[in-house]
């Protein structure tokens, strides 16, 4: 059937068939995937068992995490005051750290989608 030369006609049947081989192996693949997401996702649920009712309980103000945050600030700001002061060859003590604000808080993704929609 397939010579030196290909005609139009065979080379566009070799295509459509390349194609459609291609097209039914990804979506064998998609099936594929879907059918071990299931698997996974049944494995690992546990069985909920439905908790007792029990009284309902009040709720105070979270006083601890309000300290454990004064604690991650003040551990933070001691390490950008020795950051600081390394870079400025002083001693920590030399300067006062009044606030700390971050300067870029957005992804790397985020700020190239930004630009390159500028652009």
């Amino acid at each position: 059937m397939f010579g030196e030369k290909l005609t139009m006609g065979e080379a566009s049947i070799v295509a459509l068939f390349s194609i459609t081989v291609v097209f039914l192996v990804l979506l064998l693949i998609s099936y594929m995937i879907q059918l071990i997401a299931a698997i996974i996702n049944k494995v690992q649920k546990p069985k909920e068992t439905p908790a007792p009712k029990s009284a309902p309980v009040e709720k105070s103000a979270p006083a601890a995490p309000a300290k454990e945050e004064k604690a991650d600030d003040s551990h933070l700001v001691a390490v950008i005051t020795a950051a600081v002061a390394a870079c400025l060859g002083k001693e920590p003590g030399s300067f006062v750290v009044k606030s700390i604000t971050p300067l870029n808080t957005e992804s790397d993704w985020s700020r190239l989608s930004r630009t390159s929609a500028l652009h």
